[in-house]
């Protein structure tokens, strides 16, 4: 059934306004034109458009992560399993878009300065939770890095440019994984893709964290068998040096 603008925005609770953005960003199909004042939409254009103001006010998701979320759907994806990379990715269920804040906001509970703030996200040591064209915003995790990592490592008297060696080894961790990935996904479906790319994704967020801080104690463990080793040598040579 094919139904005017005005009908569409009545029936799905979004402005016309909005309804002529989201077709010209390419998230709804382009209506029928019946001549130069007069277009028609399709109405399935009402479910598509309150999936994406749920994905857009419930999940926080950006636009273009929208649009591939809407592809994937017209692949023949349901919602919840076109959705669910982007859920592995951004953060489970219960937390996608909870405890979000804006710039000044984030500045308040964190204690970081504007100055400390632009810099760090210069240098890439804090990255906020979404960005693009709309306004950042900024997780629980984001707050966590300013508040108890930035600031706290100033306080000892680290420099931000001291972090930078995360970025550039992460990033290339990050190449790794991608690559991997795309191995593992070649010539599979949409359907097998999207699982298990979510699925890498669990799993990579726990055995990243795992094996770094295994690598961190292991290397704890040999600095203090070194520096007891030392110690030994040093009370020996001074128990020698008594006895001459």
């Amino acid at each position: 059934m094919k139904l005017k603008i005005g009908e569409i925005a009545k029936r799905s609770n979004v402005p016309a306004s909005t309804i002529r953005y989201y077709v010209g960003e390419g998230l709804l199909p382009r209506p029928e034109k019946a001549n130069e004042k007069m277009a028609y939409y399709d109405e399935a254009c009402i479910d598509r458009l309150r999936a994406i103001q749920d994905l857009k006010e419930k999940r926080y998701f950006p636009l273009y992560l929208i649009k591939n979320i809407l592809r994937r759907m017209d692949e023949g994806l349901s919602l919840p399993e076109a959705e669910t990379v982007e859920n592995a990715v951004f953060g489970s269920n219960n937390r996608i878009g909870r405890g979000l804040v804006d710039r000044q906001t984030f500045l308040e509970v964190t204690g970081m300065t504007e100055k400390d703030l632009k810099q760090a996200e210069k240098l890439g040591i804090l990255i906020p939770f979404t960005a693009g064209a709309d306004k950042p915003l900024y997780n629980e995790d984001d707050v966590r890095v300013g508040r108890d990592g930035i600031r706290k490592l100033a306080g000892l008297g680290m420099a931000q440019d001291d972090l930078s060696f995360l970025v550039e080894l992460g990033k290339k961790i990050v190449e790794k994984e991608m690559a991997l990935r795309r191995k593992i996904v070649a010539g599979k479906s949409t359907r097998e893709n999207i699982l298990i790319t979510a699925e890498l994704t669990r799993i990579g967020d726990f055995y990243r964290d795992y094996l770094l801080r295994r690598l961190f104690q292991r290397q704890v463990e040999q600095n203090i068998q070194k520096s007891l080793k030392q110690s030994k040598n040093k009370t020996a040579k001074i128990r020698r040096q008594k006895t001459i």
